[in-house]
């Protein structure tokens, strides 16, 4: 599987770059664990970096949108909340071993995609709102 990651996801600020390059990593590797029908013990482990990285991330990022004022602060916020909903209910899939093709589409649609869009729509805003735009 190729990964999803690629330079048109760049928001210009390399921390939150390198975190969401490791975000889609994670998901790129959850998919395929879940193709090749890894053990449970790798799908935990997968889930459970996930989940550790999922929450720093998003309380990084909010951070960062509320300290400088950026105006897409509550949206990032309310957008975050809907996302960590949609992982605890695949996850809860994943732990019910519900039929693993449709949560990969799940991962693909509810994640992957959601995820894409979320960085291109509303994440981009945040440079815009730094100090010194040369700072990441």
């Amino acid at each position: 599987m190729a990964p999803t990651w690629n330079d048109s996801l760049k928001i210009g600020i390399p921390l939150i770059d390198f975190q969401h390059q490791q975000l889609f990593d994670q998901m790129d590797l959850l998919i395929d664990n879940l193709e090749k029908q890894r053990s449970p013990q790798q799908l935990k482990s997968t889930i459970k970096f996930l989940e550790m990285y999922i929450n720093n991330h998003f309380k990084y990022e909010e951070s960062c949108m509320n300290l400088y004022k950026c105006p897409v602060a509550k949206t990032n916020h309310k957008a975050h909340q809907l996302f960590v909903l949609n992982f605890e209910m695949i996850k809860t899939r994943i732990e019910q071993d519900d039929d693993f093709n449709s949560i990969i589409f799940s991962i693909k649609q509810d994640l992957r995609d959601w995820f894409i869009n979320h960085i291109k729509s509303i994440d981009t805003q945040l440079k815009p709102c730094l100090p010194n735009k040369n700072n990441g």
